[in-house]
C-alpha cells in the first residue's frame, strides 16, 4: 500500500513539474512560422552586418534582436548619438518594420578623439 503512495506520489510530482516547464516555455507571445523567423534571422543579419561597415558604430556593444519585423536593439554606447546613429542605420534596412532603441548612453565608453 505505501509503495502505491509513493509510485502516485512520484507520477503526480513528475507530471506538476512536466506542467510548470511547458507553462513557462508559453510566454504569451503568438509563435513565428519558420519563414517568419527565417525573415526575422536575415533582418538582424542585415542590421548586425550595417553596423560592422559603420565607422561611427561598435557592432560589440549593441546586441540586434528582430521579431515580426519589430528590431529591438540593446547595449551600451558612448553618446546619445550614437544610439540614434544606431537606430537610422536600423531603420534603412530592408524588411524593418520598426525599431526599439533600447540602447543606454554610459559617457564613459565614449570615443576619445
Amino acid at each position: 500500500m505505501e509503495l502505491r503512495k509513493l509510485i502516485a506520489a512520484a507520477a503526480l510530482g513528475t507530471g506538476a513539474a512536466f506542467s510548470c516547464i511547458a507553462l513557462a516555455a508559453d510566454d504569451g507571445k503568438p509563435k513565428q512560422s519558420v519563414g517568419e523567423y527565417a525573415s526575422d534571422a536575415a533582418i538582424t543579419t542585415k542590421v548586425k552586418a550595417a553596423f560592422v561597415a559603420d565607422k561611427q558604430l561598435s557592432a560589440l556593444d549593441i546586441a540586434v534582436e528582430t521579431n515580426n519585423g519589430v528590431t529591438t536593439l540593446t547595449g551600451t554606447v558612448g553618446t546619445a548619438a550614437e544610439a540614434d546613429h544606431a537606430a537610422q542605420v536600423t531603420r534603412a534596412i530592408e524588411g524593418v518594420k520598426q525599431v526599439k532603441n533600447d540602447i543606454k548612453v554610459d559617457p564613459a565608453k565614449a570615443k576619445k578623439s
